[in-house]
């Protein structure tokens, strides 16, 4: 009887091995999977929650593009300012949705590609109609922030929750304070704005009031880049807030460039790419390290500072830039793979990864993680994470054929 079971059970393992084997490798299956919380309790954002996400990083990306081809008609410095503007508003939508794990559905960095097909014939017409006058163009401006406005007004009362609370109210008053600039271009040109998606009330109370500074705004509307620092989420999924980010390795006075770290290394702390970092050298071996996070560093040989930049030189004779630091791309990567610490069986690289044939500088996690096949058998599973250094994208998740038929409880 016990072998009858046993052959049964190969026989539908071979059968799930062949399905599974003919429709490819899967990687990305869960979506929101959730943020950790102090005491392991789950947080998810509701559906509605995350497509407000998804739609605002669209919108602020329309937003970008359409000033960047206003800028390339009319060469006006408010539209290349408040595009630059637009680009940080991005990037902060965006890294709030990678610290949630919200599948992002390839949103596309290229100019006038859009994931919502309605904020893409809005694109092509507002490129259109700007491209006639130039108070046209200022005209269309205004009406992009009109509509960022009135579309931050309806999200931020659909949530509670206080990291999209935190980033919304940002990014309207960012969008407040582009409205004034447009506003006052427009008088400029014997023209006037009149409102579209707000209240004339709300309009005439943004035009007539004085441009907003916030703890997360800077003097021209940017979300400053260290703002994850104010979230009560970080990509770990800490709620300490304020304590989060790449703040420096908190070294003592005489552990500058150049000296000794007590352990015998050879150590720089410097600033680059807007966060703290520090390289090194021991026993021929090059290390990166950032927020407390070192990692080894086999492309350090080829990282040369450009004022506060870091390029790496890759092996296709390009230049990429290191925006992201190992402690933000580390905790990312493990965070996917449902990992809280890179141990003995974990190891973490800065290194040069070849994506679709284009070299990338990235950070690879490697490890091997606890399972059970069917819920029953204990395995041990070899998985891979790339994060790009870069834009801090995911860029690769890599798990063995047989990862769907295994329950991976976080450890």
């Amino acid at each position: 009887m016990k072998k009858t079971i046993m052959i049964i059970g190969l026989l539908v393992l071979s059968i799930l091995s062949t399905v599974i084997l003919a429709q490819g490798p899967r990687t990305g299956m869960a979506e929101n999977p959730g943020v950790d919380l102090e005491g392991g309790e789950i947080t998810e954002l509701t559906q509605e929650e995350i497509n407000g996400l998804l739609l605002m990083v669209e919108e602020e990306k329309l937003a970008r593009d359409v000033y960047l081809d206003l800028y390339d008609k009319w060469q006006l410095p408010i539209f290349k300012n408040i595009a630059a503007s637009e680009q940080t508003h991005t990037d902060a939508v965006m890294r709030l949705i990678d610290a949630y794990g919200v599948e992002d559905s390839a949103i596309s960095s290229e100019r006038g590609i859009f994931v919502n097909a309605e904020l893409g014939e809005l694109y092509a017409n507002l490129v259109t109609q700007g491209s006639e006058l130039l108070l046209s163009a200022l005209i269309v401006g205004a009406t992009v922030e009109d509509l960022d406005i009135k579309d931050l007004n309806e999200l931020l009362a659909q949530t509670a929750n206080e990291d999209i609370i935190l980033v919304y109210g940002n990014l309207r008053k960012g969008s407040r304070n582009h409205m004034r600039a447009f506003n006052k271009q427009i008088a400029n040109n014997d023209g006037s704005y009149e409102a579209q998606y707000i209240s004339v009330e709300e309009l005439n109370e943004i035009i007539s009031s004085e441009n907003e500074r916030g703890p997360l705004l800077d003097d021209d509307s940017n979300v400053v880049s260290n703002f994850e620092t104010q979230l009560r989420v970080g990509p770990m999924g800490t709620m300490e807030r304020g304590a989060r980010g790449s703040q420096g390795l908190g070294m003592q006075d005489g552990q500058g460039a150049g000296a000794k770290d007590g352990q015998g290394v050879n150590a720089q702390a410097k600033q680059g790419s807007g966060n703290q970092y520090r390289m090194s050298g021991e026993n021929g071996k090059k290390y990166m390290e950032a927020g407390g996070r070192r990692v080894n560093c086999p492309l350090c040989d080829n990282i040369q500072e450009d004022g506060n930049r870091l390029n790496a030189r890759l092996s296709n004779g390009k230049n990429t830039e290191i925006k992201v630091m190992p402690d933000v791309a580390s905790n990312k990567a493990l965070k996917r793979l449902k990992l809280k610490n890179c141990d003995e069986n974990c190891n973490i690289e800065l290194k040069e990864v070849s994506v679709k044939n284009q070299a990338r500088a990235a950070y690879e996690v490697k490890a091997q993680r606890n399972s059970k096949v069917f819920g029953v058998f204990n395995k041990r599973m070899n998985v891979q994470a790339q994060v790009d250094a870069e834009t801090g994208d995911i860029i690769d998740i890599n798990k063995p054929w047989w990862a769907f038929l295994a329950t991976e409880p976080e450890e």
